[in-house]
């Protein structure tokens, strides 16, 4: 991974720049390393594991052992924590990956913390190359949190990040958890309502409003404004197919679970929000912007276009 030599120059910030892409050259590789990332990490109380990478293995390696991708994310939700595990076998980078996900009542960093420090997973932090024209999925990427705010930050979009054995391990320990007891979600069945919300940096707003019917369809109530005073109301049906794409997406992205998820630490042009409210009046209110598992970080958008 370090074996890039040339076009050192260091920054105040402590980056530096290992590689840098020259003028006109097609497919060249930046990397830099910030030698502030610390390569040993103190605290023990975990908020994030969020690790993704093409495994190496060699040709000739017994069968079973041919995990050749794995995607892994854990993150503390009210009572317990949500967890997601994406995997591939090393010679089908092109079949569909098995993905599932689980909101579990345990707490699952402590193991997670042991597989960081067992693997020395912060041997590379700081670490980041991008080598232009190769897809992202070719290497991998760590970003794990801590309450002390330390972080590892690692990416490289050419080499796998983690040993096979640490992606190994990581998957079992997430099948594993992912067995243990499940946090209740919303049921579906019980949603009385739905309702997308948007305000705009130019004063204007969206607000659609989908009502479930006891026959299986539904009905919309949308109101916005634009850049004048007039809003635009309206009123249409939702057939059964529609319902159950919407309800399907639900269960699929599990964002009912997504309300106590960490920012994604950005702030989005307009603010938008979720809210699902089910039969016995509870609701789950849930703003876009919340970091969540690449796999199932579509959930949103689809339920808003649905909603438009």
């Amino acid at each position: 991974m370090f074996g890039i030599k040339k076009n050192k120059t260091p920054q105040k910030n402590g980056v530096v720049v290992l590689k840098k892409t020259r003028e006109g050259e097609c497919g060249g590789t930046d990397a830099t390393l910030d030698t502030k990332a610390p390569k040993t990490i103190n605290s023990t109380e975990m908020t994030l594991f969020d690790v993704t990478s093409a495994l190496p293995f060699k040709v000739g390696d017994d069968r079973d052992e041919r995990l050749g991708f794995v995607s892994a994310f854990a993150a503390p939700v009210k009572g317990g924590s949500f967890l997601y595990l994406e995997t591939g076998e090393f010679f089908q980078r092109r079949a569909p990956k098995e993905k599932r996900f689980a909101v579990v009542e345990e707490d699952v960093f402590g193991e997670l913390v042991g597989i960081v420090n067992g693997f020395d997973l912060a041997k590379s932090n700081g670490f980041h190359s991008v080598t232009h024209g190769l897809p992202e999925n070719f290497g991998g990427e760590i970003d794990i949190r801590y309450a002390s705010g330390e972080r590892i930050g690692v990416s490289d979009n050419q080499s796998p990040v983690i040993s096979a054995a640490a992606g190994k391990k990581i998957a079992e320990t997430m099948n594993k958890r992912m067995s243990g007891r499940k946090l209740p979600l919303g049921d579906v069945s019980d949603l009385k309502s739905i309702l997308f919300e948007e305000e705009r940096k130019d004063g204007g707003f969206t607000k659609s409003l989908l009502r479930f019917k006891p026959d299986g369809k539904g009905e919309f109530e949308r109101a916005s404004r634009y850049d004048g005073p007039k809003v635009f109301e309206s009123r249409s049906e939702a057939d059964e197919k529609k319902i159950a794409e919407i309800k399907e997406t639900v269960n699929s992205s599990g964002i009912l679970a997504w309300e106590t998820l960490p920012d994604r630490g950005y702030t989005p042009m307009n603010s938008k929000k979720l809210t699902f409210t089910f039969a016995d009046g509870n609701s789950v209110t849930v703003p876009d912007g919340k970091l969540t598992p690449d796999g199932l970080s579509g959930g949103f958008f689809e339920i808003e276009l649905r909603m438009r």
